[in-house]
């Protein structure tokens, strides 16, 4: 049978068959909180752990270090954001962490243009009214042509620009912190095959440049520090008045009160979230409740959740699993920083 690894129910329920199916090792579904989840790791002497986005602060790690010793053990992210678990303490109790990178890349990117799309045609506004009965057309737009301003032009943020400008025929803008000669090395290209590859008007490291004249700003950053509430109440304004914000990224990137604040003033036209401060969602204050507002689409952090991202997320975790079972830490996809 091999050792146990346990996985938290919503993880466990998409990992479905691939993780039935692994070898040498049994997969069992674990509590998702953690002081029960801690108290089932040293109950049934387990090593290795695959988790969602909740966050864990302490008890985890205690349970993990004792039963791993000296061999260690492993915190496995079922997707890309790690800002859940506590790197420290997981660096204090001879634990690694990873994550699934590259895996989801398509689904996120579908679901931002699907929400950028239901934006632009009111979509969901006409399909509440339907149901209550009122048969009345919205006015929308037509993308093609539009600027999308892209923050974060990692690998979701590059799909998305390609599918915007290839599939759409919008105009794209990006901005992201590293310089020309950086992003080569990272995607791997010369600046001028990326310029075509994704159909890119403009590259800058100034966010503010790309909110100053993007019709629908699309955020694609990581979850840090220096992101906390980067899209805060100076930047919403640096957008043009009449824009639309999608967030698909991670919650905390976003001041939720600033955006129902521009929204609710008319400053900002729209907002599609799919990510929040506190998932599942609580408005940051009871007046301003992101729900109450008609020019706002959200969704429960579905962007990565279809089929055939969970089947690959769930073979890249259990995947990561059996490589530090067998000692081959190098080809772990390890993470060490706050996202």
């Amino acid at each position: 049978m091999g050792e146990v690894v346990l996985a938290t129910p919503l993880q466990f329920s998409k990992g479905g068959t691939v993780f039935r199916l692994a070898s040498d090792c049994e997969v069992r579904q674990g509590p998702a909180e953690e002081a029960p989840l801690a108290e089932a790791v040293a109950a049934q002497n387990c090593r290795a752990v695959i988790v969602g986005a909740e966050p864990y602060c302490g008890p985890l790690y205690e349970a993990l270090g004792r039963t791993g010793g000296p061999r260690g053990a492993i915190i496995a992210r079922f997707g890309v954001g790690h800002d859940g678990v506590d790197k420290a303490l997981a660096r204090k109790h001879n634990i690694v962490v990873t994550n699934t990178p590259g895996v989801l890349d398509t689904s996120v990117a579908e679901h931002t243009m699907w929400l950028l799309g239901s934006l632009a045609k009111n979509v969901c506004s006409m399909h509440c009214h339907f149901k209550a009965g009122r048969y009345a057309a919205e006015t929308g737009m037509e993308i093609r042509g539009k600027t999308l301003g892209i923050l974060g032009f990692g690998v979701i943020g590059r799909r998305v620009a390609a599918v915007a400008h290839q599939g759409f025929g919008m105009r794209v803008l990006a901005a992201d912190r590293f310089s020309r000669e950086e992003l080569e090395k990272q995607v791997g290209m010369k600046f001028d095959e990326i310029w075509a590859e994704f159909g890119l008007d403009l590259y800058t490291t100034d966010a503010d440049t790309v909110l100053d004249r993007a019709d629908f700003v699309s955020i694609h950053l990581p979850s840090t520090a220096e992101t906390r509430h980067f899209i805060d109440a100076r930047r919403l304004h640096v957008m043009k008045p009449g824009a639309m914000l999608i967030n698909t990224s991670r919650g905390p990137v976003v001041d939720e009160a600033a955006v129902y604040d521009a929204l609710a003033e008319g400053w900002l036209a729209g907002a599609a979230l799919d990510v929040f401060q506190a998932e599942p969602y609580v408005p940051v204050s009871a007046e301003k409740d992101l729900r109450t507002l008609d020019n706002v689409v959200l969704t429960p952090h579905a962007a990565s959740n279809t089929s055939e991202a969970n089947r690959r997320i769930a073979q890249r975790a259990i995947g990561n699993v059996m490589k530090f079972f067998a000692g081959r830490l190098d080809e772990l996809d390890r993470v060490h920083g706050d996202s």
